[in-house]
C-alpha cells in the first residue's frame, strides 16, 4: 500500500501536503502519531488500527473517531500485548463500548487477500505489455497447464512464495490453533486433556501449548506446531462428546483463565498429569 507519515517533527507545510494527499486519495494509507488524532476533517477513513491502548479513553476515542465520521461506519483495531488487557478493560468500562478480540490473519486470509490484489494488477497491464509474454505463457500452459500455469504467476505476484502459520491466540510463528468443542460444560481443563489423550495418547502432552476455555466452557483451544497438524488429523475421530477442527478464526474465549494450575500457563502447557504446573527449564535451572 502507498503509504506517508505524519508527526511532530515535519513542518507545518509538509504536514498541510500530506494531509491534503490523503484527503484526495494519492495515497490510501496514513501513518501517524496523536498529532492526527483530532481536530482534523479527514473524510472517507475506513479503518483505524492503533499499535497499542491509548492509558486513557478520551484518547481512544479520538483516535477511533477518525473512522465512521458523517454518518458512516468504520472498523476500529487496536494491537495490544497481554499486559495492557487492563487498559483495554478500562476503555471498554468507561465507554460503554465492547471490543471483539481476534487473532491474526491466518495464512488462507493472507493468501485470499494478496490473490484479489493480483487479479486487480493483472487486469491493469496493457495488452501491449501482454504480447511480449505471449510465447512464454503458451509454453508453461503447455507444460503445467492453464490454472496451474496461472496459479503460479498470481502466487509469485502476491509474493506467496512461502506462508509462515502463525497462532490466533499469541501470533506464535510455526503454530496452529485448534479448537476442541465438548457437548457439556466441562469444570476444568482437566477434562479435555482426558478426551485428547484418550484418542491422541499420553505424549500428545507434550505437542499442546497455550490452551484457553471457550466462552461457556464448552471447549478449549490450543496451539500445536504446524508439524503435528496431519498426524493429529489422522488420529483424531470425532465423537458425539467431542468435535475437534482447525480455528479458522479466534472464537470467544472465558476472559479469564480460572484454571491456572490445571492446564493454563504463560510459558507453555505449563501441565502435569495431575493437574499442577510443570516448572519452565529456566526457571529450575536457576531456582
Amino acid at each position: 500500500q502507498d503509504a506517508q507519515s505524519l508527526h511532530g517533527d515535519i513542518p507545518q507545510k509538509q504536514r498541510e501536503i500530506t494531509l491534503n494527499g490523503f484527503r484526495n486519495g494519492v495515497f490510501e494509507v496514513l501513518i501517524a502519531t496523536n498529532v492526527a488524532a483530532r481536530g482534523l476533517d479527514i473524510p472517507e477513513v475506513d479503518l483505524v488500527i492503533q499499535c497499542s491502548p491509548p492509558k486513557d479513553v478520551d484518547s481512544y476515542i479520538h483516535r477511533s473517531g477518525r473512522t465512521g465520521r458523517a454518518g458512516r461506519t468504520g472498523i476500529c483495531i487496536c494491537l495490544f500485548q497481554r499486559r495492557e488487557e487492563d487498559l483495554l478493560k478500562q476503555v471498554e468500562h468507561k465507554a460503554g463500548i465492547t471490543f471483539k478480540r481476534i487473532g491474526v490473519p491466518s495464512a488462507a486470509d493472507v493468501i485470499k487477500a494478496s490473490s484479489n490484489d493480483a487479479k486487480k494488477l493483472l487486469e491493469a497491464i496493457p495488452p501491449s505489455a501482454v504480447d511480449y509474454f505471449r510465447k512464454s505463457a503458451q509454453e508453461l500452459i503447455d507444460e503445467k497447464g492453464a490454472v496451474a500455469a496461472l496459479a503460479a504467476a498470481l502466487a509469485h505476484i502476491s509474493g506467496a512464495s512461502y506462508i509462515q502459520q502463525r497462532s490466533l491466540l499469541n501470533s506464535t510463528a510455526g503454530f496452529v490453533t485448534m479448537v476442541l468443542k465438548c457437548s457439556i460444560e466441562m469444570h476444568t481443563m482437566s477434562y479435555a486433556w482426558r478426551g485428547l489423550k484418550e484418542q491422541l495418547g499420553e505424549e500428545v502432552d507434550n505437542k499442546i501449548s497455550a490452551m484457553r476455555f471457550l466462552k461457556g466452557k464448552t471447549g478449549v483451544c490450543f496451539d500445536i506446531p504446524v508439524g503435528e497438524l496431519s498426524n493429529i488429523q489422522e488420529q483424531w475421530r470425532d465423537t458425539r462428546r467431542w468435535q475437534l477442527s482447525v480455528a479458522k478464526e479466534l472464537p470467544e474465549l472465558e476472559e479469564y483463565p480460572q484454571e491456572a494450575g490445571r492446564g493454563f500457563s504463560r510459558f507453555g502447557n505449563g501441565r502435569q498429569s495431575d493437574g499442577g504446573f510443570k516448572r519452565n527449564n529456566w526457571f529450575r535451572n536457576r531456582n
